[in-house]
C-alpha cells in the first residue's frame, strides 16, 4: 500500500482543518484517505470517511449513509468511481441513514453494504453482509476488522494499511473536540458494565500492537 510523509499528516489533520470542513462534502486528510461531515450532534458532528484505493478508481465508504452525504456519494458515482462497499462500523450508524438500505445501496450505484452480523439492523429491504467473515473487500483495501463489543450489539474497528496505517475506530472511541489543540482519544462509556469491561479487554492487547508500530516506525524514519 501507499506510504504517506508524516509532515503532510501533521499539517492535514489539525482540530481547525476539520473544522472548516463543510458539511456534506469530502475533505482530503491525507492522500487517498478522506472524511465528511454529517448531522451535527452535541459535542460534534457525525463523520464518515472514503478510501481510494490505489488503482484510483475503486472507493471504500465508512459510515457515510446521511442525507447531508447523499449528494457526495451521488458525485462519486456521476465522477465514473466505483463504490465497492459501505461499512456500517455500528448499529447507530444505521439509525442515521437517510432512507432504506437498498435505497443507499443503489444510490451508491448498487454498492454492497456490510456491518457487524451482531448489529440492530431491522431493514425488511435489505440484509448488510458480514464484514467479520473477512469478505474479498477487506483483501482489496488491506483491512483487518477488530470485533468489539459495542452499545447494544456489534461493533468493529478498522485498520487499514493504506498510508503507513490508518484507524477507523467508529463508536469504540471518542476524540477530541474540534475547539482543542489535543489529538487524542478515549474508551467511550458502555451502557453496561459487560460492554464496559469487553471494550477495555479487546482495547488492550491492540493498544500494545499499536505503541509497538509506533515505535518500529519512529525508530525506521531515524535510521
Amino acid at each position: 500500500m501507499k506510504t504517506v510523509d508524516k509532515m503532510e499528516v501533521l499539517h492535514s489533520q489539525t482540530a481547525e482543518f476539520i473544522a472548516q470542513g463543510e458539511i456534506g462534502k469530502f475533505l482530503k486528510l491525507i492522500p487517498d484517505t478522506f472524511i465528511i461531515k454529517g448531522s451535527e450532534q452535541e459535542n460534534g458532528f457525525n463523520q464518515g470517511y472514503a478510501i481510494r484505493h490505489i488503482n484510483r478508481k475503486d472507493i471504500l465508504l465508512i459510515d457515510v449513509v446521511e442525507k447531508e452525504t447523499l449528494k457526495a456519494v451521488k458525485q462519486l458515482v456521476a465522477d465514473g468511481y466505483t463504490i465497492k462497499g459501505i461499512i456500517l462500523s455500528n448499529s447507530s450508524v444505521y439509525k442515521n441513514a437517510y432512507a432504506d438500505l437498498k435505497t443507499v445501496s443503489e444510490d451508491a450505484g448498487g454498492a454492497p453494504i456490510y456491518a457487524h452480523p451482531r448489529n440492530s439492523i431491522n431493514d425488511t429491504t435489505y440484509k448488510p453482509k458480514n464484514i467479520t467473515a473477512k469478505p474479498e473487500i477487506v483483501k482489496h483495501f488491506g483491512l483487518k476488522i477488530y470485533d468489539l463489543p459495542g452499545n447494544g450489539g456489534g461493533s468493529i474497528l478498522i485498520y487499514s494499511d493504506i498510508n503507513d496505517g490508518m484507524l477507523f475506530t467508529g463508536e469504540d472511541a471518542i476524540g477530541s473536540s474540534y475547539d482543542v489543540e489535543e489529538n487524542t482519544f478515549s474508551r467511550p462509556t458502555m451502557e453496561s458494565k459487560n460492554s464496559e469491561f469487553g471494550l477495555a479487554e479487546s482495547w488492550a492487547p491492540l493498544m500494545k500492537t499499536l505503541v509497538t508500530y509506533f515505535h518500529y516506525m519512529e525508530n525506521q524514519h531515524s535510521i
